[in-house]
């Protein structure tokens, strides 16, 4: 019970620091030079905040979110790695793992570690995935930089860039994936990789099922990216 409290709070705590992050983080630990032989992903149950875009978007799935991200995750690592490396892909309870911190500069992590890690191969742990579907505002650089030069009211001309006239802040809508992760040798039970990522997959009028499937695969790339996973 303590444990499950526990990594409950450093779930919570994760979740405050995924959302709170517009740039992503990592570290790929530059001693890991082997390709696995074989990778266990696992991961703990997904959020969604926005119940509603699953009716819309993926209605067989309403009910059970959790097997549909696992089915894409498994397909967009398979094919990433062009089936290269054996995928063995599980949702897991938070009492299967035990908290770690690290940190990379000044940002601080929490990660779950498996507690049990079997073979020669290495395990790849996904927590706080959570799906929210937002409309965020930018500053229009364009047509700031425009007003600067000539002042509120003058007349504005693009010229080249057509987005000056957009106003002085852009509204997007997107549907982002946070998550955080982190990669482990099961002969040594080192931590040799770890991060967290934000990314979005952005639609002008209405999400569709497509969205969510690129919000995985961007997740997939990101995660494998600059690891031996893709070794050839």
């Amino acid at each position: 019970m303590k444990l499950k409290m526990l990594c409950c709070a450093a779930l919570c705590s994760i979740a405050f620091t995924g959302c709170a992050k517009s740039n992503p983080t990592f570290f790929v630990d530059p001693t890991w030079t082997e390709k696995p032989a074989s990778v266990t992903v696992a991961f703990t149950e997904p959020n969604v905040e926005n119940k509603d875009d699953l009716e819309d978007d993926l209605k067989d799935f309403a009910n059970d979110f959790s097997s549909w991200f696992q089915a894409e995750l498994k397909k967009d690592l398979e094919a990433v790695t062009k089936n290269s490396v054996p995928f063995e892909v599980r949702k897991a309870n938070v009492e299967e793992f035990t908290v770690v911190s690290d940190s990379i500069k000044t940002d601080k992590f929490n990660m779950l570690k498996p507690n049990n890690m079997e073979g020669d191969g290495y395990y790849l742990v996904f927590s706080n995935v959570n799906f929210s579907r937002r409309e965020d505002a930018y500053d229009n650089a364009a047509y700031n930089a425009y007003v600067a030069q000539n002042g509120y009211g003058a007349p504005v001309n693009p010229g080249t860039n057509s987005m000056a006239t957009a106003g002085a802040t852009i509204t997007e809508n997107a549907l982002w994936v946070n998550a955080d992760y982190a990669f482990y040798s099961a002969k040594s039970g080192e931590k040799v990789a770890f991060g967290h990522w934000a990314v979005r997959s952005k639609f002008t009028y209405a999400m569709t099922t497509s969205d969510w499937e690129k919000c995985v695969m961007a997740l997939t790339k990101k995660t494998l990216a600059r690891t031996p996973v893709l070794r050839k």
